[in-house]
């Protein structure tokens, strides 16, 4: 019998999710498309490129709204039950609003750590794949309007780190740079110029010093230029990196963490993104705390109810969010904590609605 009432609650909630998925991402994906039906049209992009291009956001918008997606049908799948008095047969029969509960929070809790995984594998291909068809059919005006990129950080072949402060990829110049290699983590030798240049295959780097640590006694040398035959990095593998934290997966942001603390780069806003990396995809279990009692309430079971209920608190989320994340970045807040503070907050208050509510 429990069995059954597992069965039946989960498939109840998952088609309520479907259809909440569905139709957050068709009003997105209409909004999105509103808001670049100039570009497309003035870029005379073909329908076959459109259409790709919206099948690689389709990911992003999923990352984004699932919490709110999973409000809502649980606020929608228990609210049409207590509705048609189901909730109340059961607890008739002798099963718990706790019990009721369970079914929903482990399948909430295996698909967060599915988000996880979506997140890390699949998420940052298609973001990638995306920011491609947009910079080169949808919208090549922006990729222009991105020629010049701002504290660039990469790790490049041979241990080489390069870290500049101003980049032009389509030129091949750079501004205040800094090349370091290390030996197994072990710093043997750093250049700090004003400028470099790319010609002929080979990085120059002009108006600097050279330190070098292979010896055990450090040795300093200046130099006006000094060609860095080691260093074959191209300037287009440097425009390829940059890539914003939110769209690489978690094993990326960690690597590209330690490149900035090997270049004495700050490093507190992906720090912060990085933890929120983990904390995010959780908001999907643990919003079930706080929609499960409410629904289960007959009196708060409609339908435009449920979307007032998951309005309200899909946008105190997003808000109490972002102000944690902009202390995080700011150095207000421990990266940890800005990245947890408001799930346990919602946490909180999702078991004291449940261990209040009637069971």
């Amino acid at each position: 019998m429990i069995k059954t009432i597992d069965r039946y609650l989960l498939t109840r909630f998952i088609l309520s999710l479907f259809l909440a998925v569905g139709a957050i991402m068709l009003v997105a994906l209409v909004v999105d498309l509103v808001e670049n039906l100039e570009e497309i049209v003035d870029n005379a992009a073909s329908t076959k490129e459109v259409i790709k291009y919206y099948i690689y956001f389709l990911p992003w918008i999923y990352k984004i709204t699932i919490p709110a997606a999973v409000l809502l049908a649980g606020l929608f799948s228990i609210g049409l039950l207590a509705r048609n008095n189901e909730i109340m047969a059961m607890k008739s029969a002798g099963v718990s609003l706790y019990r009721i509960a369970w079914p929903l929070l482990v399948f909430t809790f295996f698909l967060s750590l599915g988000n996880i995984y979506f997140n890390e594998e699949i998420l940052p291909l298609a973001t990638k794949e995306r920011n491609r068809i947009k910079h080169g059919t949808v919208d090549p005006k922006r990729d222009r309007r991105s020629s010049v990129l701002y504290n660039l950080s990469k790790q490049g072949e041979g241990g080489y780190i390069y870290h500049f402060e101003i980049f032009r990829p389509k030129r091949g110049e750079a501004k205040n740079c800094l090349v370091q290699r290390f030996e197994n983590d072990s710093l043997r030798e750093s250049y700090r110029g004003e400028r470099m240049r790319y010609d002929q295959g080979f990085w120059i780097i002009y108006d600097g010093a050279k330190r070098d640590f292979t010896n055990s006694a450090e040795t300093f040398i200046q130099f006006d230029s000094l060609i860095l035959k080691n260093c074959r990095e191209k300037p287009e593998e440097f425009e390829k990196y940059r890539g914003k934290p939110e769209d690489m997966g978690y094993r990326e942001l960690a690597g590209y963490i330690q490149v900035l603390k090997k270049t004495g780069a700050t490093y507190t806003r992906e720090t912060v993104d990085l933890k929120i990396k983990l904390s995010f995809p959780f908001t999907s279990f643990i919003v079930m705390f706080i929609c499960i009692p409410l629904a289960s309430n007959p009196k708060r079971s409609g339908v435009a109810m449920s979307f007032a209920i998951a309005s309200g608190v899909s946008l105190l989320y997003f808000v109490v969010f972002k102000v944690t994340q902009s202390l995080g970045y700011s150095g207000k807040l421990p990266p940890d904590l800005a990245a947890w503070s408001i799930n346990i907050v919602f946490f909180i208050i999702g078991l004291f609605v449940i261990l209040r509510s009637h069971k």
